[in-house]
């Protein structure tokens, strides 16, 4: 990646204060170190993460691209926004990815040719252009979910810049009409949306959707209704959502009083939502990574309201921005990485309370993070992290240690504790990452990593994994309607007394998400003694005795 090619974009606004900034507004003091801290001491030499084999294919695949929006836009947000849905579109059995990449071009949708290569065909999907025939909106953070309840999955997309964020309804083939007008987004004031996530908070079988909004100007003291949460009240094939922030007690609890940050007080500094059942109690729960020490929990209380139980003593990520979401302990319940400045944290869940625990403080030293994702990459039945960063565009690699950062791949030991390995898996690229989407694009049972960086000549990465003679199971889930993809879900596994549990979710890796499909690496299994699927209504679905290496699609008993 040639660096002096950005420069003339970005090289004074490059202080190292954390990943925000614009507006115009002066900027406030660093609220972090101008250096980084020294390295953590190398693991134990008994530890052993094993890990797999990458080669990057992205041109070969087909997905070619540029990065980039016009020079009006806040150049800080300009450095962070862009992203990446996925899901299969088209419902021919295969994944599919929208691309927002700006807009000085149109967006993107890859097919997928069977698993193996894309054919870019935005403007027959009627995705191409958002604002006239020839023109796209400055935008963020697309999602794929299935709004309306009829089987096939719609698009969000977040406006920037005062630009409007819009929803496309899917007509059942993969093509998309434009159903913002009246769908409650119309009305949406907050002039940045960078991510989004969905899920079913309030119980009623469709899909709600968290949004985050970093740069937007709140007042603390009165901040009114943060667009932060919104109720789905489609019926009829009518999408229709409303906004419940300050009904539900979110918009008071966003931490905007945060001095330090970049944008000083009255500021909303979100970057990732989740939605996950952290306390066991039945209902889903959100996540909220933030940047400037933000970042909140918040317990669904079962009524329509959450409760922000954040703890700032085991809630310090300082400047959080990507996350991932699942049980990387084996114990039943959702665990939550947040990706951040020298300071990842992994949060391990405890009964509902999250502890960075010290088997795991490996992963805290990743650089300028920004998205992540859990997979078992060499499917030994452990989750691993994968996690892209970068910063300072522009800047000579000698004046700041973001410039040239790698990615890194955390493996997991059997103690819990990770290791770097993405030098051993060829995959340690230099790129200014962003998005991340953890997936098996070609089909052949493991978990690949689409990569999307800042590049203005070729923006996207494919970390095709060459794993090889591995045991994996990929389970998908076909819902009860509205809830047509399960979102919610827990599905489990059982082998030889070991229970992995994944979460069926639609959430932020930042700016981008991961398919509905879970993914399971079985060792040196080929057969799984039990399966389970907790379904979000309080069904269940059992199995027993499934042969390894096979993808199952399971429908909902009542479907």
């Amino acid at each position: 990646m040639s660096l002096e090619k950005h420069a003339p974009l970005f090289f004074a606004l490059l202080f190292i204060t954390a990943c925000g900034g614009g507006g115009g507004s002066t900027p406030a003091a660093p609220p972090t170190a101008t250096s980084p801290p020294p390295p953590p001491p190398p693991p134990p030499a008994s530890q052993s993460a094993e890990p797999t084999q990458f080669e990057e294919q992205a041109i070969l695949r087909g997905i070619t691209f540029s990065s980039g929006y016009t020079n009006d836009m806040n150049p800080m947000v300009r450095m962070f926004a862009g992203g990446g849905a996925v899901g299969d579109i088209d419902d021919d059995g295969d994944l599919d990815i929208f691309i927002t990449p700006g807009n000085t071009g149109p967006n993107l949708l890859y097919l997928n040719q069977g698993g193996t290569g894309f054919r870019e065909d935005a403007a027959s999907a009627g995705l191409a252009f958002t604002k006239s025939a020839t023109e796209t909106y400055r935008q963020s953070g697309p999602v794929f979910g299935d709004l309306d309840g009829d089987g096939d999955l719609d698009l969000f997309i977040g406006g920037l810049e005062n630009d409007p964020s819009q929803v496309f309804q899917n007509n059942g083939s993969g093509q998309f009409i434009n159903v913002t007008a009246g769908s409650g987004f119309d009305f949406m004031s907050s002039p940045y949306t960078i991510s989004a996530a969905l899920g079913d908070y309030d119980g009623d079988g469709d899909l709600d959707m968290a949004m985050a909004h970093w740069g937007t100007p709140r007042d603390q003291n009165n901040p009114g209704e943060t667009e932060t949460l919104w109720r789905n009240e489609s019926s009829g094939g009518t999408i229709r959502f409303v906004a419940v922030s300050q009904q539900a007690g979110i918009s008071s609890e966003l931490g905007l009083d945060r001095s330090g940050g970049v944008l000083g007080e009255d500021h909303d500094y979100t970057f990732a939502p989740g939605f996950a059942d952290i306390d066991g109690d039945g209902d889903q729960d959100l996540l909220s990574v933030a940047d400037f020490g933000s970042s909140r929990v918040f317990t669904n209380n079962g009524d329509g309201t959450f409760t922000n139980i954040t703890d700032p003593t085991r809630i310090t990520d300082t400047n959080g921005m990507g996350a991932a979401i699942g049980d990387y302990d084996d114990d039943g319940d959702m665990d939550w990485f947040v990706s951040s400045i020298d300071g990842n944290r992994l949060y391990q869940n405890t009964g509902g309370n999250f502890v960075f625990p010290t088997e795991a403080q490996d992963v805290a030293q990743g650089g300028w993070g920004w998205g992540s994702c859990f997979a078992d990459f060499n499917a030994d039945g452990r989750l691993d992290i994968y996690q892209t960063n970068g910063w300072d565009v522009g800047m000579a690699p000698e004046n700041s240690p973001y410039v040239d950062d790698t990615s890194r791949l955390w493996m997991s030991n059997p103690d819990g504790s990770f290791q770097d390995r993405g030098n051993a898996s060829n995959m340690l690229d230099t790129e200014q990452g962003r998005g991340v989407i953890c997936d098996d694009f070609d089909a052949d049972g493991d978990v690949d990593v689409l990569l999307l960086t800042l590049d203005d000549q070729q923006a996207a990465m494919l970390w095709t994994n060459e794993l090889a003679d591995a045991n994996t199971l990929s389970v998908e889930l076909e819902g009860k309607a509205p809830n047509t993809f399960g979102v919610g879900a827990l599905v489990s596994i059982t082998i030889s007394g070991t229970t992995q549990t994944r979460l069926v979710g639609v959430n932020s890796n930042f700016v981008s998400h991961n398919s509905t499909i879970q993914y399971f690496g079985l060792g040196d299994a080929t057969e799984i003694e039990a399966l389970r699927v907790e379904w979000p209504d309080g069904t269940s679905t059992e199995m027993n005795n499934i042969a390894a290496n096979q993808h199952l699609t399971l429908q909902h008993p009542d479907r």
